[in-house]
């Protein structure tokens, strides 16, 4: 009896041995595989950014239907988050404490909007994915991107978002004089603007931070790619935006930074003449690709025509959605709180549906739906990032620092426009996105001074 008990707690010791070196193993692998797996979430970042571009491809269907991929990557960049601020490489920081009440304020303004909200279906719908997709848009960058190694990455997932973008296109076919608009990975052709022109902003960073020649010869090269891209597609707004981003920074530069009189002595800013050659390079390669391939932009040329004279459907419907809004805004005592998170879309329609419509400007959709209170929250967010991208410029001492700080500013003046003729407010998650960036920086600039 003796021999048996001993017998069993040998085999019960040696099993615990077993098991206790299974899970010794299982663990390693999992950290190993952590460790690949969540190394970089500023890609599993950018990823979510851009999966509403990439995501209805016809050529994705093999995956499950239930796979959404926005919440997919959205999911791997929390737990690459969390990953990181427990192994110590991340720390939970939040933007300043202005910033970050306004904000609050806007999203509670949001959600107690749905008590009287005119459109409770589509409301909830906008409220849920400002909140979950939108949201982290902007606070996961202040915590993200304090490395010049996070910044190469997360740019060159746009670049290379857009390459692909742009053998969409022509492998799908094209012809001189054909009128219409072109798309790209299932998304539509405003997508590709967009996408476009925050990859030649990010190209614009990439150039000026890698050192390899190699690379940077790639980057002009494709840089034609980007722009034939918003061209094709036909959308004036992102063109338009990007246009007079380089415009404004442009003669930001001439007129503040480039000649200066130190000791009674002309001198040049050799920053920044670096960067206003970058410019002209952009400039060349432009008017290169536009006399090339000037038969197959018809369409762009068309409707630009019709916005100088302000003329089109399109220009007619948004004037339509401008004047509604703004009547919205001047019922008082409701245009205090406006008429509810989603509300301007039966205002305009005079039915709720699960998407509704948008005035497709994020100020008046925001001044319309949420009030006077809202409106100036989100007003304040907005100028005091200006404010403090003009500041984070001045305070650059590291010239990559310098050259990721111009391109926020125009990143944000190219959301900003864009923002303002396209898009509802979870579209435009890209403009969250670079205001979480310019916060991030801020910590960066404070530090180098």
């Amino acid at each position: 009896m003796y021999g048996l008990k001993k017998l069993k707690v040998n085999i019960n010791n040696s099993t615990l041995k077993v098991f206790n070196s299974i899970f010794t193993v299982l663990v390693y692998c999992l950290i190993l595989l952590s460790e690949s797996l969540f190394k970089y979430p500023e890609i599993y970042f950018a990823l979510f950014l851009t999966a509403g571009v990439y995501k209805a491809d016809p050529r994705l269907n093999f995956l499950p239907k239930f796979l959404d991929l926005t919440v997919f990557f959205g999911f791997l960049t929390t737990l690459g988050v969390l990953y990181n601020i427990l192994k110590g490489e991340l720390k939970p920081i939040l933007p300043p404490i202005k910033i970050f009440l306004s904000y609050i304020f806007i999203v509670l303004l949001g959600i107690l909007s749905l008590s009287y909200t005119l459109a409770p279906i589509y409301g909830t719908e906008k409220i849920l994915r400002f909140i979950i997709i939108t949201s982290p848009a902007f606070f996961f960058p202040i915590m993200l991107f304090q490395k010049k190694e996070v910044y190469v990455r997360f740019f060159a997932v746009f670049v290379i978002i857009a390459i692909i973008m742009s053998f969409d296109i022509i492998t799908g076919g094209l012809a001189p004089g054909e009128t219409g608009f072109h798309e790209a990975l299932g998304s539509n052709y405003l997508a590709v603007g967009r996408i476009s022109g925050i990859a030649i902003l990010s190209a614009l960073s990439l150039f000026f931070v890698i050192k390899q020649k190699l690379y940077k010869f790639c980057l002009l090269f494709i840089m034609g790619l980007f722009i034939f891209n918003m061209f094709i597609s036909g959308g004036r707004g992102p063109l338009v935006s990007l246009a007079f981003s380089f415009v404004f920074i442009f003669i930001y530069l001439v007129i503040m930074n480039l000649f200066k009189i130190k000791e009674n002595k002309f001198t040049i800013n050799k920053r920044d003449f670096k960067l206003l050659s970058y410019i002209f390079l952009v400039f060349v390669f432009a008017l290169f690709v536009v006399v090339y391939f000037k038969d197959y932009f018809s369409t762009i040329f068309y409707k630009l025509m019709l916005l100088e004279n302000l003329e089109g459907t399109s220009i007619e419907t948004r004037l339509k959605l401008y004047n509604t809004a703004i009547n919205s805004l001047k019922d008082f005592p409701r245009n205090i709180v406006g008429l509810g998170i989603g509300g301007f879309s039966v205002f305009y329609n005079g039915y709720d549906a699960p998407r509704g419509l948008y005035p497709h400007n994020i100020f008046l959709e925001i001044g319309s739906e949420l009030g006077i209170l809202g409106l100036f929250a989100f007003i304040f967010v907005i100028c005091k990032s200006i404010i403090v991208a003009f500041d984070n410029i001045k305070k650059s001492k590291l010239e990559w620092n310098y050259y990721i700080n111009i391109s926020l500013l125009m990143s944000l003046i190219f959301m900003l426009i864009n923002s303002s003729v396209s898009g509802d407010i979870n579209d435009n998650r890209l403009l969250f996105t670079t205001l979480g960036l310019i916060w991030a920086r801020r910590r960066i600039s404070n530090n180098e001074s």
